[in-house]
């Protein structure tokens, strides 16, 4: 988008900015519907999930590393290297501790996440595609993408595949996102049972991401085994979910919506509330986190600079 002497800004940071608000008014919207939003300050909530992530998609990078990250942590913490599956994951305990704290029913807190955060996803993918990384193999399909700007992830950092055509698993994956978010609104309209969008997430999402990384190109700077954490993801999911289900009685509860669960409906509250502000200034956070990057593309700071 703009490059200075001192810095540049990447596309990368609007898709970030407008997923983080997109999500995030959903998810509100939903616990504002299941009349469970009452006692929660939009700010202080919108800006705990949003550390949670970016503390989550860091965190696994510098798990990933081991004993490498020891070796010089300035310089790999001022990579832009993220793992979006730890981003989740600071998501999932945030929640949890918000539900508890507050005193909501767990599945109904999960559930709302995963309506809001699977559209996030969708718009966090197609940064993904713009940006040129999570990139996939070359293909010699019809139905390919090709990069050549050297401004692109990919053609930084595997300057080999310029032009190659790819497989476009970052549009696959959004398309599957979005796929989750209708499915997650159908489940929500026609069966509003706490707990069942949660529990098609896990299996659906981490069965997906098993099989898309079979696609996936393995860059240089992926440590992480994405699979066996998909894995992992599905087989503690399923561990949680079931504990909270007998908690809540092992039967499925459906708390009816308190005000009709609509475009129109979410309009209303999305504009009449406070709920603007902490979207504005959680998309704010992410545009600047995700999209402001040193005078090297692929770093948050100009560090060798001042060394």
């Amino acid at each position: 988008m703009l490059k200075t002497n001192s810095f540049q800004v990447v596309y990368f940071g609007l898709f970030a900015a407008c997923g983080v608000m997109a999500s995030g008014s959903i998810s509100f919207f939903y616990l504002y519907a299941k009349g469970c939003f009452s006692d929660l300050a939009p700010i202080p909530i919108a800006l705990i999930i949003l550390a949670a992530n970016l503390i989550g998609v860091k965190a696994l990078y510098v798990l990933a590393l081991g004993k490498k990250f020891l070796l010089n942590p300035k310089t790999y913490l001022n990579e832009t290297t993220m793992y979006n599956q730890g981003g989740l994951f600071g998501i999932v305990i945030a929640t949890a501790a918000i539900a508890f704290v507050k005193h909501i029913n767990p599945l109904i807190m999960f559930d709302a996440m995963v309506l809001g955060g699977s559209f996030g996803l969708f718009l966090g993918r197609l940064g993904c595609y713009n940006y040129g990384c999570c990139f996939g193999i070359p293909t010699s399909s019809s139905i390919h993408v090709t990069y050549h700007p050297s401004c692109s992830k990919i053609i930084r950092t595997n300057p080999e595949l310029k032009g190659v055509p790819l497989v476009p698993t970052q549009l696959y994956s959004a398309y599957f996102d979005l796929f989750l978010f209708i499915t997650s609104i159908a489940i929500a309209l026609i069966h509003p049972g706490n707990g069942l969008i949660s529990l098609a997430f896990i299996f659906l999402f981490n069965t997906f991401r098993i099989i898309i990384q079979k696609f996936r190109f393995v860059e240089k700077s992926d440590l992480a085994g994405f699979s066996k954490i998909a894995i992992l993801y599905s087989m503690s999911g399923l561990v949680v979910w079931a504990l909270l289900f007998l908690a809540d009685g092992g039967k499925i509860v459906s708390r009816p919506f308190q005000v009709p669960f609509t475009l129109k409906s979410w309009a209303q509250f999305v504009v009449g509330t406070e709920v603007m502000l902490s979207l504005l200034i959680a998309g704010t956070i992410s545009f600047l986190f995700y999209g402001i990057q040193g005078k090297e593309l692929g770093t948050h700071m100009n560090l060798r600079s001042r060394l």
